[in-house]
């Protein structure tokens, strides 16, 4: 244990890319078990484990630091190589998927992780997300095991499978069904990830940072097609980021984030660096005395949290938007916003 202990103490120090892989989606229900499907129980958790890993990433007092993807954060089909790929391509650190499993017999109950051999990182990353997860949930504990799946096989990271409990087994479902075991169950993955990385367990603080899912997902939107995707610049957040050229048009990119509370928090954004970048892009800021327009310098800076000012929001949902309307012949670039309460 000592010698896997080395290779894995402190490298979470500089934000370790965690692929987070909900099995299933879209045309592939997985596992089906009463009215629930496998597909949309592992997405439910695998959102809330990046919320907390976002959160754990934001609160500086303890646990570690993440830059959290997604192989889906919708109800959407990948193939099991598309996953793999997208994990190899993005220079994930860790694969973690997480499934339900099934079985004829009803019988059939537990959880279970697999890794693709019993010793070495990935065990040690299998074992502990074992681990924590019978720690919450009562059911029974079918350990630690080896197994060729396809995206443990193909991934070039240690990587683990996750089998939350039977979805053919009615008690596993009343575990598996529930919002609230599932924020539990998430939260012991994001225990095993920490200890993973010589970290103590740790538990983000109602103060955390909320940050949004970067330039994917419900929580981000687009003005219009005139915005592309782009993966040319590194140091990005997420899978990749958003730029548009810059106009004497509005055309915002916006986030909304939900906040828990209300209150001041310091707003702070990530983009990426180039010389073809806007110097004065236009964030918009909306907090309860109105809007504030704050332009950053993205010729410089990229690849970190850059503050945009300190805020009082109201509970709910807050917005920040990027616009165009700069000076023309450059490029702005909409990556991740995240707020800090004070």
């Amino acid at each position: 244990m000592a010698a896997t202990f080395s290779l894995l103490s402190g490298s979470a120090s500089a934000q370790t890319k965690i692929c987070v892989d909900p099995g299933h989606g879209g045309t592939d229900p997985g596992a089906v078990g009463g009215t629930q499907q496998e597909a949309t129980n592992v997405l439910d958790t695998g959102l809330r484990l990046r919320n907390f890993l976002n959160a754990d990433t934001a609160d500086t007092a303890g646990g570690g630091s993440w830059n959290v993807i997604m192989t889906r954060t919708t109800d959407a089909s990948v193939s099991l190589s598309g996953r793999a790929s997208f994990a190899n391509t993005n220079g994930a650190a860790r694969f973690m998927s997480i499934h339900n499993n099934a079985a004829t017999s009803t019988a059939a109950t537990g959880i279970e992780t697999f890794s693709t051999s019993s010793t070495g990182t990935s065990a040690d990353l299998r074992n502990k997300v074992q681990e924590e997860a019978v720690a919450v949930w009562p059911l029974a504990n079918r350990g630690g095991k080896t197994a060729n799946y396809s995206v443990l096989v193909n991934t070039s990271m240690p990587a683990e499978l996750h089998e939350m409990g039977f979805i053919s087994n009615s008690g596993d479902r009343t575990y598996l069904g529930s919002a609230t075991q599932r924020d539990i169950h998430a939260r012991s993955e994001m225990h095993a990830l920490q200890r993973h990385y010589g970290f103590a367990k740790y538990n983000p603080g109602t103060a955390a940072v909320v940050v949004t899912q970067d330039n994917t997902g419900a929580n981000f939107t687009l003005g219009s097609t005139a915005w592309f995707p782009g993966t040319s610049v590194p140091g990005y957040v997420g899978a990749n980021y958003h730029a548009r050229a810059t106009q004497a048009v509005s055309d915002p990119a916006t986030w909304t984030v939900s906040l828990p509370s209300g209150g001041t928090y310091r707003v702070d954004a990530w983009w990426t660096t180039a010389t073809n970048r806007s110097a004065t892009a236009p964030y918009q800021v909306t907090h309860t005395g109105g809007t504030t327009t704050v332009n950053r310098n993205q010729q410089v800076s990229g690849g970190s949290w850059q503050s945009l000012g300190n805020f009082s929001f109201n509970a709910g949902a807050n917005t920040v938007r990027l616009s165009c309307w700069t000076t023309v012949g450059f490029y702005v670039v909409a990556d991740a916003v995240r707020f800090t309460k004070l």
